[in-house]
């Protein structure tokens, strides 16, 4: 028999009422294929080069060099990401290696409290084989229901593999327009109206999003489009549009402004112009 497959975990978030429908518990795994300008979580994108940096910076001595690898001493760190932020390679050395078996031990302590499971990230079809095993998992332990938060940008044999295991999938539509896709996540966005088209026919599409970005999917037509998109596929699919915030991102993005409640509202109402019925916002 062969070794059982592991994920990398960049954390588990006992509750969560954003993450997809009712209270659940959510599992960020580590890695993303997307290197999006605005990402909000920039520390779950790239794995750890083991480049040293951050163990010279904790401030106290949860991190030691061990064997060319930084290992973190869970029990010392109080929590002040001082190791993100002056990590080089938007990374964490605060990443575990788990079984779904040993996610899953994590898992059932919440589980009186908790409706279902949400599995994101970075993104989590980046490690397709554990989050499968965990997915199935989950399935076989529990009544819990099962969502991932996805870019999309999936091989479609892929999130074929996954959606018999899934109930529910929430996917990012960062931009509907192929250049302003690639401008800001460094990707084409094919795969992801593709992922779309699948899940939606498979009935387990629960949300698209979009995030509101000065300058990039602020206009009319991106919304539009995206909303026209949505409704030849299914007039009730669920589009939520988010307002860019700055607070945790890097580089360029920390200097941009949210875009304004005028802003947002005209825009779900050019969506719902489009043909969509279920449009709404975020604060």
């Amino acid at each position: 028999m062969g070794q059982p497959v592991r994920g990398w975990i960049n954390q588990i978030l006992p509750q969560s009422f954003v993450d997809g429908p009712g209270n659940r518990s959510v599992v960020f795994l580590q890695g993303c294929q997307f290197n999006c300008l605005y990402c909000h979580n920039p520390y779950t994108i790239q794995f750890c080069n083991a480049c040293g940096v951050c163990v010279d910076h904790c401030p106290v001595g949860a991190l030691a060099w061990v064997s060319g690898q930084v290992v973190w001493h869970d029990a010392v760190c109080v929590e002040c990401d001082t190791c993100i932020d002056v990590c080089p390679n938007d990374s964490s050395p605060k990443v575990k290696s788990q079984t779904p078996d040993e996610t899953w031990q994590i898992l059932q302590t919440y589980q009186p409290f908790i409706s279902g499971v949400t599995v994101t990230g970075g993104e989590p079809t980046c490690q397709p084989d554990y989050l499968l095993d965990l997915l199935r998992t989950i399935k076989d332990s529990s009544d819990l229901d099962t969502c991932i938060e996805t870019n999309g940008g999936v091989g479609a044999g892929v999130m074929e593999k996954l959606l018999p295991a899934l109930d529910y999938v929430m996917v990012d539509l960062k931009a509907f327009d192929p250049e302003t896709h690639q401008k800001l996540t460094g990707q084409p966005n094919a795969r992801t109206l593709e992922t779309i088209r699948r899940v939606a026919a498979a009935g387990k599409l629960h949300m698209v999003r979009t995030t509101v970005v000065p300058g990039y999917t602020d206009g009319e037509e991106n919304i539009a489009a995206s909303a026209r998109f949505l409704a030849a596929l299914n007039p009730d699919i669920h589009f939520r549009l988010l307002r860019f915030r700055p607070h945790g991102t890097r580089t360029v993005a920390s200097s941009w402004s949210s875009p304004s409640d005028e802003t947002m509202d005209h825009l779900v109402a050019v969506a719902q112009q489009a043909g969509l019925h279920r449009v709404d916002r975020s604060l």
